[in-house]
């Protein structure tokens, strides 16, 4: 049910308002009534009214003085006010013009006269005041860090706000008319997952678990971009809200990173002085020299705690690693994943680095690398039945188009359906970015979003022959991709991280 118009009736006399609400009619309007100029300034002040009735003949501040007053106050300029009085005079009338008066009802009323005439004036308030939240909701709109685009039942872009016109590559608002969505958006822009867009613009039910992406991968003039596409069903067209969610994601990543590297830095040289201690408390040592050892085992344990608490902090300080435009040299892939695993304590990793990788950078820093590696070895780890995975990680490529990284474990055996669910990324909505998920966990959708945002793509399956899954990313080769290293001795490392 809409509101009804507010007027506010200003007389003296409580017989003029009860006159004015009986010709007006009650079911018509709302009324708010005051009985002096100061009351009905006060209360035009709190809710500005569509129409004031303004008496003029009252004691203390006639109405042309309350007019005048509203005309001076900016937030009640605009508000309609129409005298009611019995002067009839030219003067009267020229004093209330100036005074800032809309319009004059004499007394005695013609009761059809002044209903129309309070009829047309507060529509055509409402009006006016319509087209001004309208005007600034489309400012708000224009303005929005979201883009916002409003399609047709063929996809077709009805209108695209800035923010949306520029993610796009649309030129001008009343350019975009013809212009189908996902055609658009393809020009600058890679859709992921890949399945998820297949029978777009068709929706069904099911697919408000599938997140549907739009990536921009980072170059030397922009960071990444990873736009989360929501979807606003209306009648006969679509709202299509557009958000940009890699800060989230690189926030959530790097949380995820700083508590999990405090947690290994800090667990062992605690486990080295706690050790000690107990057996100094409980059983007690057998001898000096007995003490003096656990001593300088906790002692050492003492100083590798202090070592890692200063690490944590420095750590907490520092800047982000910069990602625009770093590379990871290939030959160095072995030596960073025996620092990984020997980091997760896994002991059996295989290194394959074929001839052509073995000249090539991964256009990701190291920092993105070690991140890659860490969560997916962590989740071999975490999901293998004895947490002793066996891993094998193969980096190839080919001469000019594509460079690859795999890795592998022989964990547990995944469903269609749990594969499937691997893809999807679990980042969408405010309620998500609380690091519970399901399933394999917040790793692999962490490292799919990484990827897209690095200009790669990814996909997990099982491995052919037994249990395990395989995570494969691939990167197209950038420009100066290749680098000037002789080929390794051999294609095939094996890491004893046992020994490590």
């Amino acid at each position: 049910m809409k509101p009804l118009p507010v007027i506010l009736i200003v007389d003296d006399l409580a017989a003029n308002r009860d006159i004015l609400h009986e010709l007006l009619g009650e079911k018509d309007y709302e009324f708010i009534e005051a009985a002096d100029g100061p009351l009905a300034l006060a209360l035009a002040a709190f809710a500005p009214p569509d129409l004031v009735l303004l008496d003029v003949l009252m004691p203390d501040m006639d109405g042309f003085e309350v007019c005048r007053r509203m005309r001076e106050n900016p937030r009640l300029a605009e508000v309609p006010i129409m005298i009611v009085t019995a002067l009839d005079d030219r003067a009267s009338r020229l004093a209330g013009i100036e005074a800032g008066a809309d319009d004059f009802a004499s007394k005695p009323f013609d009761r059809l006269e002044l209903r129309a005439r309070v009829r047309t004036i507060t529509r055509l308030n409402r009006y006016r005041r319509l087209s001004e939240q309208r005007d600034q909701f489309e400012w708000v709109v224009e303005h929005a860090r979201d883009g916002y685009v409003l399609v047709n039942s063929s996809d077709e872009i009805l209108f695209a706000n800035a923010r949306a016109r520029l993610w796009l590559g649309l030129s001008h608002p009343t350019d975009t008319t013809r212009e189908v969505f996902l055609t658009a958006a393809r020009r600058t822009l890679l859709p992921q997952p890949a399945e998820a867009w297949l029978d777009w613009p068709a929706i069904t039910h099911e697919d408000h678990d599938f997140p549907r992406l739009l990536v921009r991968p980072e170059t030397t003039g922009d960071n990444a971009h990873v736009i989360d596409v929501t979807v606003h069903e209306n009648t006969g067209s679509r709202l299509l809200r557009l958000a940009d969610v890699a800060d989230r994601i690189s926030v959530q990543r790097d949380q995820r990173a700083f508590q999990t590297m405090v947690q290994h830095k800090l667990r062992t040289p605690l486990n080295s002085i706690l050790g000690p201690l107990e057996l100094l408390t409980s059983a007690g040592p057998t001898n000096a020299g007995e003490t003096a050892t656990l001593l300088s085992f906790a002692l050492q344990g003492a100083e590798r705690l202090h070592r890692a608490v200063e690490d944590v902090l420095h750590f907490a300080n520092a800047t982000q690693h910069p990602t625009l435009g770093a590379s990871f040299p290939l030959p160095e892939l072995t030596s960073l994943v025996g620092q990984v695993a020997g980091t997760l304590g896994i002991a059996i990793v295989t290194v394959q680095i074929d001839t052509a990788a073995s000249a090539r950078e991964l256009p990701c820093s190291r920092e993105t690398v070690e991140w890659i590696l860490f969560e997916l070895m962590e989740n071999a780890r975490k999901f293998h039945p004895r947490h002793q995975p066996t891993i094998e990680i193969v980096a190839r490529s080919d001469e000019e188009t594509w460079i690859a990284l795999s890795v592998s474990d022989d964990g547990v055996l995944l469903s269609p359906e749990q594969i499937d669910h691997l893809g999807r990324p679990f980042f969408q909505g405010e309620k998500l970015f609380t690091g519970e998920t399901p399933g394999m966990g917040l790793g692999l959708a962490s490292i799919f979003a990484l990827v897209w945002q690095t200009g790669g793509s990814c996909v997990a399956h099982s491995r052919p022959i037994g249990p395990g899954l395989r995570v494969e990313l691939r990167w197209p080769h950038a420009p100066a991709a290749r680098i000037d290293r002789p080929p390794a001795a051999s294609s095939v490392r094996h890491l004893d991280l046992v020994a490590l």
